[in-house]
């Protein structure tokens, strides 16, 4: 069978961009400065940034730079507007991890006082609520001024977004974390299932 060579490349001339909120524009673009320089090295994928505009422009510079380096990028700045820390939002070029993020307004409304109620659950006193979904999980999750968002591997990170809806719908505490504990034991039985599968076909 011919293999295409081009395969999982992206054409230098492809661009991404993305926009940064102008209220963190400083800060995010302080960080990004730390960080693109590595990045560049490391992913082949440049990040200039349009200070006039708030955006960061995304695009590769080396031939082994693939399309889901892009996207992983535009991602990381996504992280970084959230509110994640540099460290935080790396995890997600240097592993399967994505980023899922709950737009605050489109999900909650204009209402100052339901959204203060709702991410108050969310948050939990002290923000005990937030530390038990993402010690149920095994993801991170911070809720910024303008988006929720979660970093974990897919199916931890969907399982951490399903409870983030429960819990927006009125769901009690103790039945949110019952139902994630639940779908994670599937999950951590489906992947000793994987294992034990792989160690039988070797």
């Amino acid at each position: 069978m011919h293999k295409d060579e081009n395969a999982g490349k992206v054409e230098k001339w492809v661009k991404l961009y993305a926009q940064i909120p102008v209220e963190n524009y400083q800060r995010i673009a302080s960080e990004l400065e730390k960080l693109k320089e590595l990045i560049k090295k490391d992913y082949g994928v440049s990040i200039t940034l349009d200070d006039e505009n708030s955006i960061a422009i995304i695009k590769p510079v080396s031939e082994s730079a693939s399309p889901a380096d892009l996207m992983k990028v535009k991602d990381l700045i996504a992280a970084l507007s959230i509110g994640f820390t540099e460290e935080e939002a790396m995890e997600l070029l240097r592993s399967e991890n994505i980023l899922i993020t709950i737009d605050i307004k489109s999900r909650l409304g204009n209402s100052k006082n339901h959204v203060r109620r709702i991410l108050g659950r969310i948050i939990g006193e002290g923000g005990r609520a937030k530390r038990t979904l993402e010690e149920i999980t095994g993801t991170r999750i911070h809720i910024g001024n303008h988006a929720i968002g979660i970093i974990g591997d897919y199916d931890r990170s969907i399982i951490a977004q399903y409870g983030i809806d429960m819990l927006i719908e009125g769901k009690m505490h103790g039945t949110v974390y019952r139902k994630l504990e639940e779908m994670m034991r599937e999950i951590k039985r489906r992947e000793i299932g994987n294992i034990w599968q792989k160690r039988y076909l070797r």
